[in-house]
């Protein structure tokens, strides 16, 4: 499959529909993003860029991010997509970007007028120039395609080597995964810097697809605008983690849902994090006057060091979720299941097979042979375990990229760091092992103890991180909410569930104070660092 052959022959007839600022979309055909991709790739030329030189992105989802991309590309570079800064931005923005821009040594660093100013300083940046003249054959690529960076949610970003052969292998999965037919379109509102976000708009692209393009802040301000571009005879797929599901279901009123169809929706897939049963429940609930099936929703898992896709459910089967006995579950050990149940029950029945509470995980999926992509799950010394034991994610196959940039190549074997088991052929993931906290022998994962946490309080904007300070061991709750009756809730539901001996820590403040990466995950470490060195004003230890 040629990722660029499309740039030499685009196909009539289809192509991006940006959303505007005002409402609605405007549409640029694959022939004219051509023309922008290699109109870029001449002006890149001409400065004496070209194979193997990086070429970084601070450009959001719009045309001039699209031609920015494509061109480095077509000029035969290799590219990064750097975050663009959203509201508030400032010095953690730029001290942030300044630490991929130094592993990355770009050659050139294209901006928009937002993201410059920040810029200015740590880069020369460069504006897109759709317009520059002599546009001459697409270049030798060199074999490296992205450095995609890692989201930093346990240790400042990293750079990893994705090869134009990972992605090409990677896509098979995604095709496989959606079913992808000829004259399919994907709608996306991920940011380019996030590995999904960046593959949903490149391999709607390479099959020449229609692809329906949003910012995430025009994601946040209008989310009935990606609802609206899953209506009949647009896009068929879409993905988007968790809490952007439970977004929607929030925001959205009936009388918006009556107006939407999205009985055409084919495959939802939903990554990025550990998906939340609860959230989904919530938007099929609201989506099911709309047409929408459940069934179409995947759970799956991935990460940038393969790529992107790892495993997702099964196009067909219905989702399932199990409840494991937290308290007893032990690395290395069998995972007791107390219950199991439907992610999602059929249409017009939300009874109570679908999950209610906390506690429970959504499967993932496992992948089959054709995906050429293997997991297994091993111990601490890097021995496999057996099915149901709970373990380390390790991956191998040809999705697994070359490596973090200045360490040793991953080899094709991926020791992912996440945590997980098997049942009954679903792989269920717990989330990083970094993230947990030994209690009475037991090793306990923030994830659990955090939905926990949201029951208890009644909110959402909260998010728990382990007191990593070499003393007694504790966690912190941080809340973006005033004080209320609600910290006592939390404080009593997590003593239930650990006992006397963590030190708990609740913090309140304002929205804003639960840092996230690109894809929604919590920031635990960099939050609790950031507290402990004071560097979180406004907030109040109750």
């Amino acid at each position: 499959m040629s990722i660029l052959g499309w740039l030499s022959e685009p196909s009539p007839g289809h192509g991006v529909w940006f959303a505007g600022e005002r409402g609605g979309w405007e549409r640029v055909e694959y022939a004219e993003l051509a023309e922008d991709a290699r109109a870029v790739a001449a002006d890149l030329a001409a400065r004496g860029v070209g194979r193997g030189d990086v070429v970084a992105i601070a450009l959001p989802g719009s045309r001039d991010g699209l031609a920015a991309l494509f061109g480095a590309w077509a000029a035969g570079c290799c590219t990064t997509m750097l975050p663009v800064p959203g509201y508030g931005a400032g010095e953690e923005y730029t001290t942030h970007t300044a630490a991929i821009l130094e592993q990355a040594r770009p050659a050139m660093t294209f901006a928009d007028a937002e993201s410059a100013p920040l810029l200015a300083g740590v880069t020369e940046v460069s504006e897109v120039r759709r317009d520059a003249a002599g546009a001459g054959p697409l270049r030798e690529p060199g074999p490296v395609a992205v450095l995609q960076f890692t989201s930093g949610t346990t240790r400042s970003p990293r750079a990893i080597q994705v090869t134009w052969d990972n992605m090409v292998a990677n896509f098979a999965v995604l095709y496989r995964w959606m079913e992808w037919k000829d004259g399919d379109g994907m709608a996306s509102w991920l940011p380019f810097n996030h590995d999904m976000g960046l593959l949903a708009c490149v391999m709607t692209a390479a099959r020449q697809g229609d692809l329906w393009l949003m910012r995430p802040d025009q994601f946040i301000r209008w989310p009935e605008r990606w609802l609206s571009s899953l209506g009949p005879g647009r896009a068929a797929h879409a993905g988007a983690p968790s809490f952007g599901f439970g977004y929607v279901a929030r925001r959205l009123r009936p009388e918006q849902w009556a107006e939407l169809d999205l009985s055409g929706w084919r495959t939802a897939i939903v990554g990025g994090e550990v998906p939340d049963p609860g959230a989904l429940r919530a938007f099929a609930a609201a989506a099911a006057p709309s047409g929408f099936d459940p069934s179409v929703i995947h759970p799956a898992y991935g990460l940038a060091e393969n790529t992107s896709a790892v495993t997702a459910g099964a196009v067909g089967r219905p989702g399932r979720v199990v409840r494991p006995d937290w308290e007893n579950m032990r690395f290395g050990e069998p995972v007791r299941i107390l219950e199991t149940g439907r992610l999602l029950p059929p249409p017009g029945d939300l009874g109570p097979d679908a999950a209610d509470g906390a506690g429970w995980l959504a499967g993932q999926g496992w992948p089959i042979p054709v995906d050429e992509v293997e997991v297994e799950i091993a111990g601490a010394e890097g021995e496999p375990l057996p099915e149901g034991s709970l373990g380390e994610i390790v991956i191998t196959g040809r999705s697994v990229a070359e490596g973090y940039v200045g360490d040793e190549p991953f080899g094709g074997l991926l020791r992912t760091g996440d945590a997980g088991f098997v049942h009954d052929g679903d792989l269920y993931v717990l989330g990083r092992m970094g993230d947990s906290l030994k209690v009475r022998a037991r090793t306990v994962y923030m994830e659990d103890l955090e939905l926990k946490a949201r029951e208890a309080a009644g909110l959402n904007r909260l998010a728990v991180v382990s007191m990593s300070d070499g003393g007694r061991p504790g966690i912190a709750v941080f809340a973006e909410a005033e004080p209320g009756p609600w910290a006592d809730k939390v404080t009593q539901a997590l003593r239930t569930e650990l006992g006397p001996d963590p030190e708990i820590a609740v913090i309140s403040g304002e929205r804003g104070l639960i840092r996230r990466t690109s894809s929604g995950k919590p920031q635990r470490r960099a939050m609790w660092q950031l507290w402990s060195a004071g560097m979180l004003p406004g907030t109040r230890l109750l």
